[in-house]
């Protein structure tokens, strides 16, 4: 009798220490509506089934990462977050964050099975991850139907069936525009050029920049010939340009074309979607294309790591992206959430062949590995070398073996900076 109440004692507190498991989690650009989805399926579907608690805070992006570094150097860091890539392996090599991989095993190995791997290279350091992906950003390539069929051309699947068309569209003063332009963003383009052509961001090792590859010249330079030789817009205004027939065959961020519905309720029916154009390279046609994955991430001082897994499995799951990204898209005119898990995709209140492209993208697409070099390092050189060659008229491989130069300049410096944090990873 005695042993029964005990083991029944033991189960009470056991179950109350489960229950009364409140976790602390920081969302950075997450609006107000989001958070009231993600907190209504919580109550609903995850702490009925855990009985952890869940209290979000949400942080704008401006000065995030300053406030993630502050929250870490004083102890007062969440128990997980939603961050910038970057950010989770620049704190994760620092010892701030769990290895998830590590920590986790095999239960971290079947969770990431439905994940799409290209994104892990951003939060991944020689064989540490230190995020899994909640949201996407990436990008596609939108026609106009009635004015492709009008002019009498064919979508372009390659890059060369774009250079092709360019002149025809110009002629009709029409023309093709690229992602971002010049400036803010160019990163995104030069990426898919780059990879497109067999080039890479840096050495295997990750300890030099791979920009003066032969490979990676090829694709810096039919990059900028678009703007150099093809005069395409430096500044593009896709929806304008779609629009008014301006750009009837143009690439496009995520959010802008989560916006064409609402924006663009004339063209109805008379658009629709296609992956980036590729490279042909080795008999095959080669469509990688940029993109980001922001991670959820786990402070290594969290005093719930367990739950804090459980709550980054159950918001990375294709239950929970699927049903989010309907909600959101549903509830929220105008918005998408683009699911990290591949399982999600068919429940996108869009139309199949849109689907299938966002799919399609998010398989071929993959994000710049992380090599210790903080993020605006490396846009402030490859954004160097792009402007050197579009407004100063420079020559291309010059200006990209210049950009390839500062960055192992500035990759020697950080190696030794960190060197005490990363040779435990040797």
């Amino acid at each position: 009798m005695k042993k029964s109440i005990k083991v029944l004692l033991t189960l009470l507190v056991l179950s109350f220490s489960i229950s009364a498991v409140e976790l602390e989690v920081w969302m950075v650009g997450t609006s107000v509506e989001r958070i009231q989805i993600i907190n209504e399926i919580i109550r609903e579907s995850f702490t009925p089934q855990t009985g952890i608690d869940v209290k979000i805070s949400s942080l704008p992006w401006a000065e995030s990462d300053r406030r993630f570094q502050l929250a870490v150097a004083s102890g007062d860091a969440p128990d997980t977050a939603l961050m910038s890539g970057l950010l989770a392996s620049e704190l994760g090599v620092r010892g701030a964050m769990v290895d998830l991989k590590q920590e986790f095993g095999s239960d971290f190995t079947e969770h990431t099975k439905n994940h799409f791997p290209g994104v892990f290279n951003t939060y991944e350091f020689m064989g540490a991850v230190f995020g899994i992906p909640f949201q996407m950003d990436m990008s596609m390539m939108a026609y106009r139907l009635d004015l492709v069929q009008e002019l009498g051309i064919e979508v372009p699947n390659t890059w060369q069936e774009v250079r092709n068309i360019v002149p025809k569209l110009q002629a009709k003063e029409m023309n093709f525009a690229l992602v971002a332009g010049i400036g803010d963003g160019s990163f995104r383009d030069f990426s898919a050029f780059l990879w497109q052509n067999g080039g890479a961001f840096y050495s295997d090792d990750r300890l030099a920049s791979a920009w003066d590859l032969p490979e990676s010249i090829k694709g810096f330079t039919e990059y900028t010939d678009f703007y150099t030789q093809y005069k395409i817009p430096q500044e593009p205004m896709h929806l304008e340009g779609f629009r008014r027939g301006e750009l009837p065959i143009t690439c496009l961020p995520y959010w802008v074309y989560a916006n064409m519905n609402i924006s663009l309720p004339e063209l109805k029916g008379k658009w629709d979607l296609e992956l980036i154009p590729g490279t042909m390279r080795n008999g095959k046609l080669d469509r990688t294309s940029w993109a980001a994955g922001t991670p959820f991430a786990i402070f290594k001082n969290s005093k719930h790591k367990k739950e804090a897994w459980e709550f980054v499995k159950f918001m990375t799951s294709p239950e929970f992206q699927g049903r989010f990204a309907e909600t959101v898209m549903t509830k929220i005119p105008g918005s998408i959430h683009i699911p990290t898990a591949s399982g999600a995709y068919n429940a996108l209140p869009l139309p199949d062949h849109q689907k299938e492209v966002l799919l399609g993208v998010v398989q071929t697409a993959k994000a710049p590995p992380f090599a210790i070099a903080s993020e605006a390092i490396v846009l402030r050189h490859i954004e160097f070398a792009i402007n050197k060659v579009v407004l100063q008229k420079e020559d291309p491989q010059k200006a990209i073996l210049e950009a390839a130069t500062n960055m192992n300049s500035d990759l020697k410096t950080k190696y030794a900076e960190y060197n005490r944090f990363i040779k435990k990873y040797k």
